[in-house]
């Protein structure tokens, strides 16, 4: 069973990055796409809230988290990753995407009030070298900067949903929220998030009844947002965190992968030494802490 969730889960957000390529290729502005999304996946977590007796009542202390979380994860990073995708090909987006584990150790060590291990200092060395080697090479063959605009907004939806991810640990420790209550509430305030913006541009709420996007976006809602975080919530209470975010190990291989065949991305020498390099960061950011011995840094005491 843990085998089946951890397949499943990379394979969903191994796909997912595709499924948005397809969505920005509609007549449908990215910020309407998105609010579909979110708001048929609040729905249906809601749903299944209901369906397995988990907590749906939010405590007080747990607002301030959702609406940061929700603005965040939930709103603003994907927002900037569908506009971000029509520049640069998903699976190049994936895998500077991978990176978000460790931009999000640095949010989680400045939230707790503890020192930046070592070892996130040598893996964030080793991806960003791993990134230079990766992406001027993709630069130097598109001669535009399209490319560069890709990545500088993909880097920026990084960051932002590494902040969030930091507040979402934070949150487990303060209020132990249950994971489906969490998903439901914070994809229901980045939907009226979205709601608004659509609203303030004065998008008109139109649907594309075409099939490949009625078939991506049903893909991202089921299988990229609802069920990829099902298996998400087993493979943590099952084998915890750490070992669970493996997955981002897998999903950018095989999201460069699709995009080679779908997208003619094309990789030479230097992109692959750039993705080895990026592998190396995420396999160190995933050791123990007490693997680094004496190299590892001392924590300040945690302050409620």
């Amino acid at each position: 069973m843990i085998a089946l969730a951890f397949i499943a889960m990379s394979l969903a957000w191994s796909v997912s990055w595709y499924a948005m390529k397809i969505q920005t290729q509609s007549f449908v502005s990215p910020e309407l796409s998105v609010f579909y999304r979110f708001f048929a996946a609040a729905i249906l977590m809601f749903l299944l809230c209901f369906i397995f007796k988990v907590r749906t009542r939010a405590k007080a202390s747990e607002w301030r988290y959702f609406i940061i979380i929700g603005f965040c994860n939930f709103f603003l990073n994907f927002l900037i990753g569908y506009f971000a995708v029509r520049y640069i090909a998903s699976g190049v987006m994936a895998v500077i995407f991978s990176l978000s584990i460790i931009t999000s150790e640095f949010f989680s060590a400045i939230l707790e009030k503890r020192k930046i291990e070592r070892k996130v200092l040598i893996s964030s060395l080793l991806g960003t070298i791993g990134l230079v080697f990766f992406i001027a090479p993709l630069v130097k063959i598109s001669f535009n900067h399209q490319i560069i605009i890709g990545f500088f907004l993909t880097l920026l939806m990084m960051i932002i949903f590494s902040f969030g991810s930091a507040l979402v640990a934070k949150n487990r420790k303060i209020n132990q929220t249950p994971l489906y209550t969490l998903i439901a509430y914070c994809s229901s305030i980045g939907a009226g998030f979205l709601l608004l913006i659509n609203l303030i541009r004065g998008n008109e709420f139109i649907f594309d009844f075409s099939p490949s996007y009625i078939v991506s976006l049903s893909y991202l809602v089921l299988i990229a947002t609802v069920l990829a975080f099902i298996c998400l919530f087993y493979l943590v209470q099952t084998i915890g965190s750490t070992r669970a975010n493996y997955t981002s190990l897998v999903y950018p291989i095989i999201a460069l992968t699709i995009s080679v065949f779908l997208e003619n991305v094309a990789l030479n020498f230097l992109s692959i030494v750039g993705i080895l390099f990026i592998i190396a960061a995420l396999l160190l950011e995933f050791m123990p802490r007490g693997a680094f011995g004496k190299l590892k840094l001392n924590h300040l005491p945690y302050r409620k």
